[in-house]
């Protein structure tokens, strides 16, 4: 797995829109959390908790990555984006792709290209 971007934190708070199958996956994660702790996840919980843990408890990066790879594969989302959301730890999309900077899209085109590549390898 390629590098994982840590986000920056800024002073303010951005709302950056997401794919509908990332939304679909935070809110069945969402409704795990009630379900596992009798209630709405608060701005402290964790997105990503540990399902076996009797308070909400964050699990490591690693199964984090691994249940967003479930989920994008789960919801039909290109193989080729999955590679580039592993490698660079973004996830670009027709609505936030205004939001990225120039290093950032150089960095996801890349990704895209390098995924293509390995595929249409692997295919012939």
């Amino acid at each position: 797995m390629g590098k994982r971007r840590t986000p920056k934190r800024n002073s303010h708070t951005r709302t950056i829109p997401l794919p509908d199958e990332v939304y679909r996956a935070l809110q069945e994660q969402s409704r795990r959390f009630a379900e596992k702790f009798g209630r709405e996840p608060g701005p402290d919980d964790p997105i990503f908790f540990d399902f076996d843990a009797d308070i909400p408890k964050a699990i490591a990066e690693e199964e984090i990555a691994r249940m967003m790879n479930e989920a994008l594969t789960a919801a039909g989302v290109d193989p080729v984006i999955v590679y580039a959301h592993n490698k660079t730890g973004l996830l670009v999309s027709e609505e936030n792709i205004h939001l990225m900077s120039d290093e950032d899209l150089r960095e996801w085109q890349q990704a895209v290209e390098e995924a293509r590549q390995m595929f249409k390898k692997n295919k012939a």
